[in-house]
């Protein structure tokens, strides 16, 4: 074991034990979610960024070894452009959400609003950022509509070019001085610090540019200028990939050399692409000769596969220098549990990519569920999404830690009732995971299902330990905007027989459509158990055989033309309750959503909720039937988010929590999908927002205040730890699963 990894692991030990009133910790099995825009500072190495699809922005100050998530409120939606460093002060740091550009003094902990009265507010949003190296104070901000320049002290002048902007690179030279622009509609210079602008695309065969950088030779002052464009067939012959200008713009030469790929036509059935495509390109200051670029691939095998090249003569000559997939002998990426467990194409070609500004020997590679950090060069990548657990070689089936890293999406977080030290998540995207020592480490488990994508829920037999039902689907992200629409994957039902290391279908008889919940019929005989699961899309089902066999169970459940049951439980008064969620067409919305009511065993349903068009999952007081919660979201023209309550089993509601009660800065609408009673002390409720975070009310609902202690907006459920009377802990919609104390 390497220096490295032993370092890693004394970490992974002081980090393993949680005690109360720490900020709540975030647990899991790490990555699995899409991350971009890494970057490394260039006066602290050890400190680093990352960004996700799903809102967190994370901070690594120990080099990518563990990940903190920022507040919601400090900095998040922040995937669309890399953070820039101020060149002089090492704290401060610049950063984009969406349109609003942010700045921090504190080495990013906290983050404020650099000017609150931005020429580019209304843009669709910034895509680069990049202060003045010579011009201490002098911001250049790109966006999908053009670039400007300045501070917010001495105000911002346009540069007057149209388009999304790619990048900025300056000339670092106190004589002639000059700046770049790599813009979706080619390169642009400036001699006159940014007031005017010039064509710089001689010798480009077009000018759609992907990626741009730049870097000056602190010795000569001269500047090296590298571009992406897209790749192409003309005639049988490849034109565009890199090209490079050793003259500050002025000319264009394609940097295609030996060793790169430039293949026409896919290699195999697994290329991406059919001509070689490059997307991200970095250059380091002082080095114009070294740079990286990043490649999708036009087929499996090197040099075909999607890879990083690099390149120190200019683009002269170019080597591969990342190859993960653990069947090639050259490989030099420690791969993490989502390639040992599923395959190397899991993650697939980078979804970002960043070199340190000063240290060609720091890259950071990420895709859609891992990130990579390279810190000899490209000579090995290490896996920085997650902490294996045990001995090497690492395999599959292996256990994991998470180090801080989650951007997952997770639906249920479940204890064992007959063995305390196991531990499951229910997520979407990876699946399902269990852990067999408290929640501390967790493998991955889908091992047999037909449905790997989303375990929505899972359901324990009350007398037979090790048996375990699980909902599952291929279509991820139920109840949520995107795929409230149609069922768009099957699903079904799955049983376990131990303990959830393997798995198998039990479907005869449900459609081939998502499986959203399950629910047991704990007075069922073992032999002949009762289950209900919600079939999306179709209604609910019954089986009176442990999941041998199933039958429609849906009188009046929902309308014809929604069917979109989302969640199935027995109530307190031992009836089946079930939500009905949004069935979307376009921006409208149908009727039939609310909470629906059997006291026949699925026999005949009845509608005991308002009206509503978006009504999510639900929960009652243990100790009254009667009292009973319903989430709902927003819609457009459907202003219903919030919570309801019911004390009357559903003769009359009241809505306790509306879209306007929520902090509005974070958003003015409420998708208000979740709500938890705690078992322990039913007077405890939390109540949760995929737009506003995690609430709590300790007087059944009267008032209510935000656990800050979360990070992460978009809150799912709530779980409760049978041996810990004040532990909880959150799922999330891309934030993985955060365990803490409530204070």
């Amino acid at each position: 074991m390497n220096a490295f990894r032993i370092f890693a692991l004394s970490l992974i030990l002081l980090l393993g034990s949680y005690a109360a009133g720490e900020p709540f910790q975030n647990l899991g099995i790490g990555g699995g979610g899409a991350m971009y825009v890494p970057v490394c500072s260039p006066h602290d190495h050890k400190l680093m960024f990352v960004a996700c699809d799903m809102g967190g922005v994370y901070r690594s100050t120990d080099g990518g070894l563990n990940w903190r998530m920022l507040d919601k409120r400090e900095l998040r939606n922040a995937n669309a452009c890399p953070m820039a460093f101020d060149s002089k002060k090492a704290e401060r740091i610049y950063a984009a959400s969406g349109a609003t550009v942010k700045v921090t003094d504190d080495r990013g902990e906290h983050w404020r609003v650099l000017d609150g009265k931005a020429p580019w507010e209304k843009s669709a949003g910034v895509t680069a950022l990049s202060e003045d190296p010579l011009h201490a104070g002098t911001l250049f901000v790109g966006t999908k509509d053009g670039a400007w320049f300045g501070n917010a002290e001495s105000g911002w002048t346009s540069c007057g070019i149209k388009g999304a902007i790619v990048g900025f690179a300056f000339a670092e030279r106190a004589k002639a001085p000059a700046a770049f622009i790599g813009a979706a509609g080619g390169i642009y210079r400036s001699d006159d610090g940014g007031k005017s602008w010039q064509d710089a695309n001689e010798g480009l065969p077009f000018r759609d540019v992907r990626g741009f950088c730049g870097s000056s030779d602190t010795a000569s002052g001269s500047c090296t200028l590298y571009c992406t464009l897209p790749g192409k067939d003309e005639g049988g012959r490849y034109t565009g990939g890199v090209y490079v200008s050793r003259d500050d713009g002025k000319s264009w030469q394609s940097a295609m050399g030996e060793g790169i790929n430039v293949s026409l036509g896919k290699q195999d059935q697994y290329g991406v692409d059919s001509v070689a495509q490059y997307q991200f390109i970095a250059t380091v200051r002082g080095l114009p000769g070294t740079v990286y670029v990043t490649t999708r691939g036009t087929g499996y095998h090197p040099p075909y596969h999607w890879t990083v090249f690099r390149s120190d003569d200019f683009g002269a000559h170019w080597k591969y220098c990342y190859t993960g997939d653990p069947r090639e002998r050259e490989r030099n990426v420690e791969v993490g549990w989502l390639t040992l467990d599923t395959n190397w194409g899991f993650g697939g070609p980078a979804d970002g990519f960043g070199v340190c500004r000063n240290d060609a020997n720091i890259a950071m590679f990420t895709n859609n569920g891992e990130l990579y950090i390279t810190r000899d060069g490209a000579k090995t990548w290490q896996c920085a999404y997650s902490h294996h657990v045990g001995s090497e070689p690492w395999k599959a089936g292996d256990t994991w830690k998470s180090c801080g890293l989650e951007v997952t999406s997770c639906w249920h977080y479940d204890f064992d009732p007959h063995d305390p030290k196991r531990a499951y998540i229910c997520f979407t995207d990876i699946g399902f995971v269990r852990s067999e020592d408290g929640g501390e480490s967790w493998r991955y488990g889908v091992k047999g299902s037909p449905w790997r994508n989303s375990f929505y829920q899972i359901a324990f037999d009350p007398e037979r330990p090790g048996v375990i039902y699980a909902a599952c689907a291929n279509q991820h992200d139920i109840p949520t905007w995107t795929n409230v629409d149609r069922p768009k994957a099957a699903g079904g039902v799955c049983l376990s027989e131990d303990y959830g290391v393997s798995w198998k279908p039990v479907s005869s008889g449900l459609p081939a459509a998502p499986v959203t919940s399950i629910a047991v019929d704990l007075r069922s005989p073992a032999a002949s158990r009762v289950l209900y699961v919600t079939s999306f899309g179709h209604g609910v089902f019954k089986s009176s055989d442990g999941g041998t066999s199933w039958k429609e169970a849906s009188n009046g459940l929902g309308t014809a033309e929604n069917k979109h049951v989302y969640s199935v439980k027995f109530g307190p008064d031992g009836a089946l309750y079930c939500s009905v969620t949004a069935k979307r067409q376009d921006r409208s919305f149908l009727d039939g959503s609310g909470l629906y009511r059997s006291s026949d065993g699925g026999g005949n349903w009845t509608l005991i909720s308002p009206n509503l068009h978006w009504a999510g999952d639900f929960d009652f007081d243990p100790r009254d039937a009667k009292v009973i919660y319903l989430t709902a979201a927003s819609g457009p023209g459907h202003t219903e988010g919030g919570l309801y309550k019911t004390i009357d089993g559903g003769t009359h509601w009241k809505r306790i929590i509306k879209d306007a009660d929520l902090p509005q800065e974070l958003s003015s609408y409420a998708h208000a999908f979740f709500v938890s009673v705690d078992p322990r002390r039913p007077d405890r409720v939390f109540f949760s927002a995929h737009t506003h975070g995690l609430f709590v009310s300790d007087n059944v609902g009267g008032t209510w205040r935000e656990v800050k202690d979360i990070p992460f907006t978009a809150v799912s459920r709530v779980s409760f730890d049978p041996r810990d009377k004040e532990m909880i802990y959150v799922t999330t919609f891309g934030g993985g699963i955060w365990k803490g104390v409530v204070k």
